[in-house]
């Protein structure tokens, strides 16, 4: 009797993790004693062997460790989807797990090259990581939902109003209010909240058996609050990464099971390329500055730098984002600034030369749109050096810096000159914002609330909108108090942490 028990309690097959391993399987079901035991994820019983992660060719024979080139190394999605630990998934988790795949990577990158996009890359962690299996659903819901709720918009909207840019303009409101109604909405909430519950969770644990996994849903919840306003929670996330990531091991071990050592290094310098753009930027309109340094790899600070100009999405050029790291340092008071750091950053300033950056490494189409992007990433790192950094406005550093106004009129030329459907445009909405602060008449504000209207068309993200409200506020504020003041101390006074990117 006891044998026929054991019979209906025990697989016929040792699981895939203990084969793997060459250990002895207890067969228990639905896991094995030794996968529970040792809180590793178990890979189950099935009669298809289940994916493994890694760069060769093929596990046996002539091809054995042999590998292809970095850009072959993709999987599909469906191969992702048929991994035995994504089984389980609702039909509508898998569906928003390919729509982020499909419609969600390419927009974390400003080339979106094989091999160079963080969120491309983590989607193999997802089987392995809960945490990060529903923060790419809650990304893809919300990113699913603000598209519903804009085609919507732009059905009721251009029925009745016949001029386009007031239907352009009220639109975002109407989005708001289409957006609660919509049921992706509802999911993109509920799978943050699970998002949050599996990261609460992490925090207090030791070990992490995924601590890449961990890391990737904690950027990806920093994008989402990215979409849904921009404001305030995403701090949260990146405290988070500062402070708890730091003590784990993470991709800087050799090895780990199920994960090619050669692959580990990769990761952790992706990761750091993130969170550099997103500490650096994040930095910028919030009065208590973060100085800037790398969490989880040993690369050179400037080698991150360089990289972030092609693996995330803001496009800005190294020596530039270099330049608000160094003014995010010297106004966070974390230390006494040495005497010539303010030159030193606006030596920075003039040596840039945005035609160079432009052709440099760039194919030939992309040179025109490349430049147009430096010359105005160049204009708004200055305006808002000058902002943060105690410089009197009758010293020779803040006079030499191109006050005039014909230094802003030629930003906004070249805002105005990038075509809109130019993959270079979703790197503009910060120095939109830096640029549109600065603007003083009606036609040079005209110009930037263009140019955030045709990035919400871009994004359709609360991100853009809340540029635009903070904008206003900063012209009505300046219409009262004149413009020789520092619109800086406007947006710290009003203590809302902002991020637009």
């Amino acid at each position: 009797m006891s044998m026929n028990g054991a019979a209906v309690d025990c697989a016929d097959v040792p699981c895939w993790t203990c084969r793997r391993q060459r250990l002895k399987c207890d067969r228990a079901l639905p896991h094995c004693g030794k996968c529970t035991s040792s809180q590793r994820p178990c890979l189950g019983y099935s009669k298809d062997k289940p994916l493994r992660w890694t760069d060769s060719v093929a596990s046996r024979g002539k091809l054995t460790g042999k590998k292809l080139p970095r850009r072959e190394q993709h999987l599909s999605l469906s191969r992702v989807l048929n991994d035995p630990g994504l089984q389980d998934l609702s039909p509508s988790m898998r569906d928003y797990i390919a729509y982020f795949e499909q419609q969600c990577c390419q927009e974390w990158v400003l080339y979106d090259f094989e091999g160079a996009n963080l969120f491309k890359e983590s989607i193999r962690f997802i089987p392995s990581c809960p945490a990060l299996c529903h923060a790419v659903v809650s990304v893809a819901a919300l990113h699913l939902t603000l598209r519903i709720a804009s085609a919507q918009c732009n059905e009721g909207t251009m029925a009745y109003k016949p001029n386009q840019h007031e239907a352009q303009v009220s639109q975002s409101v109407d989005q708001v209010r289409q957006t609660y109604q919509i049921p992706a909405y509802h999911d993109a909430l509920y799978h943050k909240q699970r998002t949050l519950r599996f990261l609460r969770s992490e925090a207090y644990a030791g070990e992490s058996c995924n601590p890449d996994g961990v890391v990737a849903s904690v950027i990806m919840s920093i994008w989402f609050e990215l979409m849904d306003s921009g404001r305030d929670t995403w701090r949260y996330h990146l405290r988070g990464l500062r402070e708890v990531m730091p003590k784990r091991t993470l991709s800087l071990a050799p090895s780990r099971e199920g994960a090619p050592a050669a692959d580990l290094p990769q990761m952790a310098e992706s990761f750091d390329t993130s969170y550099a753009v997103l500490e650096i930027i994040g930095s910028t309109f919030v009065k208590t500055k973060q100085p800037w340094q790398p969490l989880f790899s040993r690369s050179p600070n400037f080698d991150i730098l360089k990289r972030c100009e092609s693996q995330t999405w803001t496009g800005c050029p190294s020596p530039l984002l270099y330049v608000i790291s160094l003014a995010n340092a010297a106004a966070s008071g974390s230390h006494e600034a040495p005497p010539d750091l303010f030159a030193h950053i606006f030596s920075h300033l003039h040596n840039f030369s945005p035609m160079h950056w432009a052709v440099a490494d760039a194919e030939t189409h992309h040179m025109k749109p490349r430049y147009q992007l430096a010359c105005v990433w160049h204009a708004a790192v200055e305006m808002y050096a000058l902002q943060v950094l105690p410089v009197p406005f009758e010293s020779d550093v803040f006079k030499s810096a191109g006050r005039a106004n014909n230094s802003l009129d030629s930003a906004l030329h070249h805002l105005k000159s990038v075509d809109p459907a130019d993959v270079h445009l979703k790197g503009l909405l910060w120095p939109s914002f830096v640029i549109g602060a600065e603007a003083q008449t009606m036609s040079q504000r005209a110009v930037i609330t263009d140019v955030l209207e045709i990035l919400w068309t871009l994004w359709r993200c609360h991100n853009v909108t809340n540029a635009l409200k903070v904008l206003e506020k900063i012209w009505a504020r300046r219409a009262t108090e004149g413009s020789s003041g520092r619109w800086i101390k406007y947006v710290y006074e009003w203590g809302e942490d902002w991020m637009f990117i």
